[in-house]
């Protein structure tokens, strides 16, 4: 599990790449959408934003099962995995973890680690 969420993790690493993914659903989808539904691109963009971000006016909607489908992916992976990527980065770039050590701390850490192991004759180093 550890190594899931670490794939995760780098996966979304900065705002772009979750952007990325964002415009990547929105594209994928307006495409099927036009083709399903046999209607204008343009029209099929609106219709993957407005029902991407939950807003869905009405003034489009499928009607073929593949549309319908296409719809249910849309309205599941926008507010449920995508905006909360977008949320969770944010704020861990707005968030600072108080009990971090630096990197001048983690060295001195490792050095006094090692020299207690010699002190204790553990090194095995």
């Amino acid at each position: 599990m550890e190594k899931y969420k670490k794939s995760i993790s780098r996966a979304t690493d900065t705002f772009r790449e979750i952007l990325l993914y964002y415009v990547g659903v929105i594209v994928a989808s307006a495409l099927l959408y036009s083709f399903l539904e046999d209607k204008p691109i343009f029209d099929s963009f609106w219709w993957a934003c407005v029902t991407g971000l939950t807003i869905g006016y009405g003034d489009m909607y499928p009607v073929t099962v593949g549309g319908k489908i296409v719809a249910l992916f849309l309205m599941h992976i926008v507010p449920l995995v995508i905006i909360p990527l977008i949320v969770a980065r944010l704020l861990s770039n707005i968030i600072e973890d108080q009990n971090e050590f630096s990197h001048d701390e983690q060295e001195i850490m490792k050095n006094d680690i090692q020299a207690i192991k010699q002190a204790l004759g553990i090194d095995k180093s």
